[in-house]
């Protein structure tokens, strides 16, 4: 097969940095999320593509490793490539790399098709799952996730959904939950790398809790996991890992 990966090349703007000038981490995922939507349209089998026949992409789990943050008005270009699945989930490799080509950040994605109508998970096309390049490693491992319960957290935090956080789907963009992960966590905390699965949607209007238990660690850096559950009927909607 011909080289099937793909790049873009972006600035990091204002709006996509910290009070320490570094790109943060949901603006990392929003920007793998946008390539990744731009490759999978040269691919022809983008969201609007599969849309056509009452089908659409969601992520399923994010695993994201850096390495270190870009800085403001730093240039990165974001590598990635499809790269095969098992079925019901097709897999997506990025590599993160600053001006000089070196990498900075890793990530392996899962995704799922799922049928618009009933909102149940559809197999994926042979078609997609035969794209990964040809000898290709994933730049993270494939495992299967195992993400504690939370049954009495050290923190837990509130937020409601608003129209805003809603994508073409209707329901609330991964990069909310991660985004309200990150602030439900005690100020001196840092993290480098997350895993996180979506296991159920959530709608304008509902409350959602996010539960977060510290992590005993050998060293100065605190690990976290999470647990992020609808307050009306207490179904979990994501869990995460981070450090």
């Amino acid at each position: 097969m011909s080289d099937i990966t793909f790049q873009e090349t972006f600035k990091i703007r204002a709006s996509e940095i910290d009070f320490n000038q570094r790109a943060t981490l949901p603006a990392i995922c929003n920007l793998l999320q946008e390539v990744a939507g731009n490759h999978a349209r040269e691919l022809e089998f983008d969201i609007t593509d599969l849309q056509k026949d009452k089908l659409t992409w969601v992520l399923h789990r994010l695993h994201v490793q850096m390495d270190r943050f870009p800085e403001w008005r730093e240039t990165i270009t974001i590598k990635t490539w499809p790269s095969s699945g098992d079925g019901l989930r097709a897999y997506r490799d990025f590599l993160i790399m600053d001006e000089n080509g070196n990498i900075i950040g890793k990530s392996l994605s899962y995704w799922l098709i799922m049928n618009i109508k009933s909102r149940r998970p559809a197999r994926i096309p042979k078609k997609i799952l035969e794209m990964a390049p040809e000898n290709a490693n994933h730049v993270l491992p494939v495992t299967d996730a195992t993400f504690p319960e939370i049954d009495q957290p050290d923190y837990l935090e509130e937020f409601e959904v608003r129209k805003t956080d809603l994508d073409l789907n209707r329901h609330v963009n991964n990069v909310h939950f991660i985004e309200w992960a990150l602030a439900s966590l005690p100020d001196d905390a840092t993290v480098n790398e997350i895993d996180i699965q979506f296991t159920a949607e959530s709608v304008w209007g509902d409350t959602d809790i996010v539960e977060v238990k510290e992590q005993s660690a050998n060293s100065n850096k605190k690990s976290f996991n999470y647990q992020i559950r609808r307050a009306s009927d207490d179904k979990v909607l994501a869990k995460a890992s981070s450090n």
